[in-house]
């Protein structure tokens, strides 16, 4: 996945780029998208020289987009329904303590969601391919 964006800052502790209003243009979501306003990390493994409003073409690989996602969303959602299948088998009848117990499932799962993704930061960064003209 390649999108356009502009760098917003250049310092020792990294790059940050921020996505341009022009790629959300005709999309739907756009009344509860956050991601307009979003600024995230990039890497320069190339070395490209940069400055504060530079625009890059950066690239993030389908499958780890894929991966991120389904670490971010779907993993946590399966720890609920296991939550909820283990006190179901434990009591079937007691319909609170399923709910609570998914519940549980749900916040570990986000808890070790978050906790690989950070020691996994730099795999998940997207990287810059090229500088585009001004």
């Amino acid at each position: 996945m390649t999108r356009v964006v502009t760098i917003l800052s250049v310092d020792k502790g990294g790059i940050k780029a921020g996505c341009d209003r022009s790629a959300c243009e005709g999309c739907k979501g756009s009344l509860f998208c956050r991601g307009r306003n979003s600024e995230f990390e990039v890497a320069n493994p190339k070395g490209i020289a940069l400055e504060t409003g530079d625009v890059v073409e950066i690239d993030m690989p389908a499958g780890r987009t894929i991966l991120a996602s389904a670490m971010s969303l779907v993993f946590p959602l399966c720890c609920f329904l296991v939550g909820m299948l283990a006190a179901f088998a434990a009591a079937p009848e007691r319909e609170l303590l399923q709910l609570g117990c998914g519940m549980a499932g749900l916040a570990i799962g986000f808890a070790i969601s978050s906790v690989y993704f950070h020691f996994t930061k730099r795999k998940y960064t997207p990287t810059i391919d090229r500088k585009l003209e001004k």
